[in-house]
């Protein structure tokens, strides 16, 4: 059962309406998380990492987002690497996750949004 969004959105940044793509993880996981980034008033998008979409439609998500989160662990190597190079060329914040926990997440996504609201 998951937690109720009230205790999700009441400690971690506020997002302002960011769109955060997650690359690769688990599809058990996807709408966990979507509720965890609307939560603190994101937007959610998944790519699967290259299992079952492929890595040009990635990099049209990629283009869209305003940062960029993939667990180590559970995405390809590739994805990785298509992920870092597409942000560094685009200068999009990312951050690879070591654990999937909802702990790593709200981390990754405070980081985000003190990096994007530092550059507005």
């Amino acid at each position: 059962m998951h937690p109720p969004l009230e205790s999700l959105s009441a400690s971690g940044p506020d997002l302002s309406g960011r769109l955060i793509l997650y690359v690769g993880g688990r599809h058990q996981h996807v709408s966990h998380l979507r509720r965890i980034v609307e939560a603190h008033n994101g937007a959610f998008v998944h790519h699967d990492g290259g299992v079952e979409q492929s890595l040009s439609k990635l990099s049209a998500q990629l283009e869209r987002a305003d940062a960029v989160l993939f667990p180590v662990g559970c995405v390809s190597h590739a994805a990785q690497d298509r992920v870092k190079s597409l942000c560094r060329r685009l200068d999009k914040p990312f951050r690879p996750l070591r654990s999937t926990g909802i702990a790593a997440i709200i981390a990754a996504l405070d980081s985000v949004s003190a990096r994007t609201a530092s550059a507005i």
